[in-house]
């Protein structure tokens, strides 16, 4: 263990004595340098002095004596200091964060002509329509009329696999959709493709007032739109798969953790042990994690230890 103010003594007497050239102060610095390199293992008197130095501003020496550490300290304050102002000037650089879902439909409602809003959902094959993102909120509604109806965008979408549609609504039309559309002022829809699933697709639809066919600007916005949404949708998808990873880690470290301290074995022969366990079942190590820890916590009341 080094004596932190010893050294930082050792370390002030040597930068007293550096400038003075008598051969006292010579003999004395000598000592002074083989000293501090017992004291940080090394032979040469400059790294030694520069070892000296960085472990007192690790440490955070005191000022023995007067003027033990004082360079050291101020040296570290002024390096820390321009740490902090590259790391605030490269936040000041950083992009802004990229969209979420929200922030499309948000910012579609605002730039596309005669835009009243948008939304992000999928079209079941049973049927039914689960909507990601919506504004204003009572596209909601809108969108989930358009289950058993052909008039929206989401089956015809479906029925395509890919591209864009425009569905205008004839004043004569009716069906729930039809209907509720009126209601919310809304006279076309233009809907693009995102993704094609097993068992549905997800549609991006912005909503219009426009009794007209869209002209090619706001189709092209509605284009580049549905494209960030896609991309948020990734985005989505690769943070929920991070967090069922995470998830399973914890379930799978409870389990070993349960299984070593109720058997009495070391944590790799605990993994062991549920392994085999899932080879016997015929199922996973994620389900038996799951089931063991469920189980403990249900079978345990507050400060009982169940049986195994």
């Amino acid at each position: 263990m080094v004596d932190v103010a010893a050294l930082g003594r050792l370390v002030a007497e040597y930068e007293a004595l550096s400038p003075s050239s008598s051969p006292e102060a010579g003999q004395r610095l000598r000592d002074v340098c083989y000293t501090i390199g017992i004291y940080t293992g090394e032979a040469d008197a400059v790294r030694a002095v520069a070892r000296a130095r960085l472990l007192l501003s690790r440490q955070g020496a005191a000022d023995v004596g007067g003027t033990a550490a004082g360079a050291p300290a101020t040296d570290t304050r002024a390096a820390l200091l321009a740490e902090l102002g590259e790391l605030a000037a490269r936040e000041r650089l950083r992009p802004a964060p990229l969209p979420t879902l929200n922030d499309v439909v948000q910012l579609t409602r605002v730039t596309v002509p005669d835009c009243v809003g948008a939304a992000v959902s999928t079209w079941h094959d049973d049927g039914s329509v689960e909507t990601f993102a919506a504004a204003p909120s009572y596209l909601l509604a809108l969108e989930r009329a358009q289950r058993g109806s052909e008039a929206g965008p989401l089956p015809r979408l479906r029925r395509q696999g890919e591209g864009q549609v425009v569905v205008r609504l004839a004043p004569g039309r009716t069906g729930r959709f039809a209907d509720r559309a009126r209601r919310c002022g809304v006279r076309a829809v233009a809907g693009a493709h995102l993704r094609t699933h097993p068992h549905g697709c997800t549609v991006f639809s912005a909503y219009l007032r426009t009794p007209d066919e869209p002209g090619t600007p706001a189709l092209g916005l509605v284009e580049v739109l549905a494209l960030q949404a896609s991309a948020a949708l990734d985005r989505y998808a690769l943070s929920r798969a991070v967090a069922d990873l995470l998830d399973r880690r914890h379930a799978t470290g409870l389990a070993i953790g349960l299984t070593a301290e109720r058997f009495e074995v070391t944590p790799h022969t605990a993994l062991g042990l549920l392994v085999g366990a899932a080879q016997r079942l015929g199922t996973d190590l994620d389900t038996v994690a799951r089931h063991l820890a469920d189980g403990d916590r249900a079978r345990s009341g507050p400060g009982e230890r169940s049986g195994p």
